[in-house]
C-alpha cells in the first residue's frame, strides 16, 4: 500500500510540475508565434531544434542518472569534468559549423551561436536532475523544471520589446540554464551516494533510449524546415509544438513508472498498466479537444496566420499519441532491461525521418506521422506481447538486456 502511495504521490507531484511547465511552454510560444509570425517563427523553432539536438546528450546523462544515482565522490569528479567538457566542445563545434548550418536552414548564423549557449551547463544540469529522480525527490525535479519554464515566459515577453527581439529570447535561454543548473546542484548535496555497480548493457540501453526520444521529438521540425517551404515549415513546426504537448505527458508518467519499477520489481506490471491508463485518459481528453475545439485552439495560440493547419491536427495527433505509448514502452524496457522494444521503436524512427525528408506538404508530413506512428505503436506491442510469452512475463535485470 505505502508503494503504490508513494506511486500515486510521485505521479502527482511530478504531473501538476509538468502541466505548470507545459503552461509556460505554451505561454512561450504563444507570444513568440503571435509576435513573429509563421516565417520568423519558423527560424526561432530551428533555432530550438538545433539546440534540442545538441543537448542530446543530456536525455542521455538524465536516464543514466536515474538509473544509477549518486555516484561516489571520486566518480562524480570524474564524471563532472566529462560532463562540462562535452557541453564546452559541442557549444564550440557550433562556432565552427554555424555557417554551413545557417546556410542549410536558412537562419542567422549569430542567433545560432546564442540560441545553443545553453548547451553549455546542460550536461551538468541532467545528471542532477537523474540524481534526484533516481531518489525519488519528485518534488524538487518539478521545482528545477518549474523554474527553468518561468525563465522561458520572461525571454518570451523580452520579444514584446522591437528591437533585437531573437538576441534578447536567445541570451535569457542561455541564462535560464545557468541559473536552473546552480540551484540544481546545491539540491543534489543531501541525496546519499548510490554504491551500486553499474553494468555496460544498462548504460548503453539507457542512452540508446534517450538518443531515440530526443530524434523522435525533434526530427519532424527540423525535416519541415529543410523539405518545406519557409511559410509551409512554420505552420507545420506550430503544429507540432501543439501536437507534442500530448507525447510531453507521457514523460513524466514513463519517468515515475521507471522509477517505481527499479524500487519495487514485483509490481513492475501493475505500475505499467496503471501508466498506460493514465495515459490513455488524458491522450483521449486530448484529442477530443483537438477536434472539437481545433480551430479555436490554433487561432488561440499561435494566432490566425496557422489556420491552415487546423483541419490537420487531429490527423497529426493520433501520432502524437503513439509517440506517448512508444516513450512509455521504451522506459520501460529500461527497467526490463530488454533490447527489443527499443529496436521496434528504432526502425520506426528510421521509417519516419526517410519519408518526412522525401515529402513536400503538410499534407503528407501529417499522414506520415500519424501512419507511421501507428504502425511503430503496433509492432511493438507485438514484439513486447511476444516478449513476455518467450520470457515467461519478463525479468527485472540490473546489469543490462541480454541481446537476442
Amino acid at each position: 500500500m505505502a508503494k503504490n502511495h508513494q506511486f500515486w504521490s510521485d505521479n502527482v507531484v511530478l504531473g501538476f510540475s509538468a502541466l505548470l511547465v507545459g503552461v509556460f511552454n505554451y505561454l512561450y510560444h504563444v507570444v513568440l508565434a503571435h509576435v513573429l509570425g509563421p516565417h520568423k517563427y519558423g527560424d526561432l523553432t530551428t533555432f530550438l531544434n538545433v539546440t534540442s539536438f545538441l543537448v542530446m546528450p543530456a536525455s542521455v546523462v538524465v536516464l543514466i542518472y536515474t538509473r544509477l544515482g549518486k555516484r561516489p565522490r571520486s566518480a562524480g569528479q570524474r564524471d563532472a569534468w566529462w560532463l562540462w567538457g562535452i557541453g564546452v566542445v559541442s557549444w564550440a563545434a557550433i562556432w565552427v559549423f554555424a555557417g554551413p548550418l545557417s546556410r542549410t536552414f536558412h537562419v542567422s548564423q549569430l542567433l545560432l551561436i546564442i540560441f545553443t549557449a545553453e548547451v553549455v551547463p546542460s550536461l551538468a544540469l541532467a545528471a542532477n536532475t537523474g540524481i534526484l529522480q533516481n531518489a525519488r525527490r519528485y518534488l524538487l525535479v518539478g521545482a528545477l523544471a518549474v523554474l527553468n519554464g518561468l525563465f522561458r515566459v520572461v525571454a518570451a515577453s523580452s520579444a514584446l520589446w522591437p528591437v533585437y527581439r531573437l538576441v534578447v529570447v536567445g541570451g535569457l535561454e542561455g541564462a535560464a540554464a545557468w541559473v536552473t543548473w546552480v540551484v540544481s546542484r546545491r539540491m543534489v548535496r543531501t541525496v546519499p551516494v548510490q554504491e551500486e555497480a553499474t553494468g555496460f548493457g544498462m548504460v548503453t540501453a539507457t542512452g540508446v533510449v534517450a538518443v531515440i526520444n530526443v530524434l523522435y521529438a525533434i526530427v519532424d521540425g527540423l525535416a519541415a524546415k529543410y523539405a518545406l517551404p519557409p511559410e509551409i515549415a512554420g505552420q507545420y513546426t506550430g503544429m507540432a509544438i501543439m501536437g507534442h504537448s500530448i507525447d510531453f505527458v507521457s514523460g513524466s508518467l514513463a519517468t515515475v513508472m521507471l522509477t517505481a519499477m527499479l524500487s519495487d520489481p514485483s509490481h513492475r506490471y501493475s505500475y505499467l498498466g496503471l501508466t498506460v491508463a493514465v495515459y490513455g485518459l488524458l491522450a483521449g481528453l486530448a484529442q477530443w479537444i483537438f477536434i472539437a475545439h481545433g480551430a479555436r485552439l490554433v487561432i488561440m495560440i499561435l494566432g490566425p496566420r496557422f489556420l491552415a493547419i487546423a483541419p490537420w491536427l487531429p490527423s497529426y495527433d493520433w501520432g502524437m499519441i503513439g509517440l506517448g505509448l512508444l516513450n512509455i514502452a521504451m522506459f520501460y524496457s529500461i527497467a526490463q532491461s530488454r533490447w527489443e522494444v527499443i529496436t521496434t521503436t528504432g526502425c520506426g524512427l528510421l521509417v519516419w525521418t526517410w519519408t518526412l525528408v522525401h515529402d513536400h506538404t503538410l499534407r503528407a508530413f501529417t499522414l506520415s506521422t500519424a501512419h507511421i506512428l501507428v504502425a511503430t505503436v503496433a509492432a511493438t506491442a507485438v514484439v513486447m506481447g511476444v516478449t513476455l510469452v518467450v520470457s515467461g512475463y519478463g525479468r527485472v535485470g540490473r546489469e543490462g538486456p541480454e541481446v537476442p
